[in-house]
């Protein structure tokens, strides 16, 4: 269970940096000379692109968090005079020292040498960490920070190393803020907890526990009853120990106000038609071909058929949910599933499909060319002008989806071969055969895919408004600056990294939507519910409203 942040940042797998290199220097392609011709190379920072994923807190699994940033803020603004001078030190070591750094290298020798008690090492180092990204964000940006060698591995790898838990999982993502309690992010369909848990939940307490390993558990000389846990009073590493080895509970959580409570067992969570293994990927085509729950798993109280509406269905229209852009090194995973799915689509010529559903709902985004490579397969120009045509094909006719800007005027272009025309008929102008469903969770990759729809004229817009994220971040390893920490008893040594914002990105015909987000048209926008988004879609194919 990866425990990361709980403030509103940005983090997401990181593609090794060769890895990064291949895919830039593939995607940068000649271009005419229409407005994009002036291609430069990749900054000379030795950084390399994160995968512009999820604008919202890194969680246990990948997710979204909407709290207020006051808990962290005031932890960095506490800690911010004791650690910045190190952090000063530590990434700008060769550079002459500024008065600032000169006076903050004072509070320093203070705390070394006359400060009324040892400040330990670990302590010191937890400082600087916070002090590095107090100053990153110091520009406004919330998705800077240091990173610590614990932090980065924690966050590519999870905080423990340990075998699954034998009696499955409780089927929710979560934060635990100490002094809070546990912040549930999200419930998996499939799971006991769905139907009773709820995204923003706080669980104060938790009960009636039935313990997997123990009756107690000490830490830091301080006993633990497994019988009753008031999560406000535990630390972190309490919470895990307890809560990894519990096998069911009572969960008492915190919503509008009033205590719910509700008995949730672990069990294995994950639905998965055995011919369609895909975990990046859901997909309806009808019963005889999907790979979500068409009956209720365990003591969850709807199938993901029956939570999503897809008896509404058209049955002339396909639906797939696209949960991350994933990917693994250069395997870019959630586009293989997608690509997958998308020749089911066109394989089922029983069904004559003509319309797809694009479910990005709660999608935080993901790596920038998985959101390429999947954009291919459902843009195509014949919808536009023939300037607008000019200012999206390159001279080897591939089609623009995004252009990434850097400050110093270095721009990246990101372009593929349209693969449209497998799948769908050729568009006419008067509608779309794609409807794309967003909601505020959807983020950074799903947005840029999203605009390249609208500005290629193949999908109508419906749900609610996006999050609103067009930056993109840098995560730079600071070579020489390592650190060794213990983690389930293994030792691991990993560098420092610092991880920042680097550019802006741009749709391939409109503007940057940094902090504004794409909104659906009057029509079709404030559509929350699953039964309402399929009302407008049935409504859309069946008028042909032009999109």
């Amino acid at each position: 269970m990866a425990n990361k942040d709980f403030f509103d940042e940005e983090f997401e797998k990181l593609e090794t940096e060769a890895a990064q290199k291949e895919t830039k220097a593939d995607l940068q392609a000649d271009r005419s000379d229409d407005g994009h011709s002036n291609r430069t190379s990749t900054p000379s920072d030795g950084g390399k692109f994160d995968s512009w994923s999820g604008y919202g807190a890194p969680t246990r699994e990948q997710t979204t968090a909407k709290k207020p940033l006051y808990i962290m803020l005031i932890c960095l603004a506490l800690v911010l005079c004791i650690g910045l001078g190190s952090l000063l030190t530590v990434i700008f070591g060769g550079i002459a020292k500024s008065d600032q750094q000169a006076l903050l290298d004072k509070v320093i020798n203070i705390l070394d040498n006359d400060f009324y008690e040892e400040v330990s090492d670990e302590k010191m180092w937890e400082a600087v960490e916070a002090a590095g990204t107090a100053l990153l964000q110091t520009g406004g940006d919330r998705y800077s920070r240091l990173m610590s060698p614990k932090t980065f591995y924690r966050y590519m790898y999870g905080d423990t190393v340990e075998v699954p838990h034998p009696n499955g999982e409780f089927g929710m993502t979560f934060q635990f803020v100490e002094g809070v309690g546990m912040y549930i992010l999200s419930v998996n369909k499939d799971s006991n907890s769905y139907g009773w848990l709820q995204d923003y939940d706080i669980i104060v307490k938790i009960d009636n526990i039935n313990e997997g390993r123990g009756a107690t558990v000490t830490v830091g000389g301080k006993q633990y009853s497994f019988t009753e846990l008031v999560t406000s009073d535990c630390d972190e590493e309490t919470f895990d120990l307890i809560f990894d080895a519990t096998n069911s509970a009572t969960f008492h959580a915190l919503r509008n106000g009033e205590i719910q409570q509700y008995t949730i067992a672990r069990r294995t969570v994950d639905y998965n038609n055995p011919d369609y293994p895909y975990d990046y990927v859901e997909f309806y085509f009808g019963d005889d071909c999907t790979n979500v729950s068409l009956t209720r798993q365990g003591t969850a109280r709807y199938s993901t058929k029956e939570e999503r509406h897809l008896d509404k269905l058209p049955s002339n229209t396909g639906y797939i949910r696209l949960s991350e852009f994933a990917s693994l090194d250069k395997n870019p995973l959630a586009y293989n599933e997608f690509k997958a799915a998308m020749d089911l689509f066109k394989s089922k010529t029983d069904k004559n499909f003509q319309h797809l559903v694009l479910d990005l709902k709660g999608n935080p985004g993901g790596d920038v060319n998985v959101a390429r490579l999947i954009a291919g397969l459902l843009i195509t120009d014949h919808n536009l002008s023939s300037s607008d045509k000019s200012k999206v094909t390159s001279k080897t006719g591939e089609l623009l989806v995004t252009s990434l800007n850097f400050r110093n005027g270095y721009n990246n272009y990101y372009e593929v071969e349209s693969g449209y025309d497998n799948y769908f008929a050729t568009p006419n102008g008067t509608k779309c055969d794609i409807v794309v469903w967003t909601d505020g969770g959807s983020a950074s990759a799903s947005e840029l895919l999203t605009g390249t729809l609208l500005d290629y004229k193949t999908a109508v817009h419906m749900g609610t408004k996006t999050y609103g994220k067009g930056i993109a971040q840098v995560v730079m390893p600071l070579e020489g600056y390592k650190g060794t920490f213990e983690m389930n008893g293994v030792s691991i040594t990993e560098n420092w990294y610092i991880y920042y914002t680097a550019a802006r990105y741009y749709p391939p015909l409109s503007s940057n939507i940094h902090e504004q987000g794409y909104t659906p048209s009057e029509e079709y926008n404030n559509l929350y519910d699953y039964e309402s988004l399929w009302d407008a879609t049935r409504s859309y194919f069946q008028t042909g409203l032009a999109a």
